[in-house]
């Protein structure tokens, strides 16, 4: 393989404006980032009716290190599943989709927590019903800048 001079010239504009106009991952979705709790809330249950319970949200009462709180998420049956931390400058934390050959609708994961709140756990089943599970957790150090 020969390297041209226009080769070249097209690879160091390329680079140029990837420098000049940098994107980060997360500014691509900043419609989604920006919703408040309601519109997310709103917009993952739609019309579905919204019920208490369903989702097992385990997460420690008392987080002494807000940059890496561990959280799982158990929702038998579910398809989908949104963890919403409300007191984080970004709101929605986790989206997860369980295909057909899920062994079981169960997430565990490392967050995030800028203070104390209480995390938000909505699982939407095959049948249309919408599972919520609240879990009130306090940050000593908060982990958000």
């Amino acid at each position: 393989m020969s390297l041209t001079r226009r080769d070249t010239m097209q690879v160091s504009l390329w680079a140029l404006l990837c420098f000049a106009a940098p994107v980060r991952a997360q500014d691509l979705f900043a419609s989604s980032n920006s919703a408040t709790l309601d519109e997310l809330v709103d917009a993952f249950v739609g019309a579905r009716p919204l019920a208490d319970g369903g989702v097992s949200l385990t997460l420690p009462v008392v987080a002494e290190d807000g940059y890496r709180v561990p959280v799982s998420i158990e929702a038998t049956g579910a398809e989908d599943v949104l963890l919403i931390a409300p007191g984080n400058p970004v709101l929605p934390v986790l989206s997860a989709r369980f295909g057909p050959m899920a062994g079981s609708q169960a997430i565990s994961t490392r967050m995030r927590l800028a203070q104390t709140q209480d995390v938000v756990a909505l699982a939407r089943m095959p049948e249309g019903a919408v599972h919520r599970g609240l879990q009130p957790v306090s940050v000593v150090i908060g982990g958000c800048a």
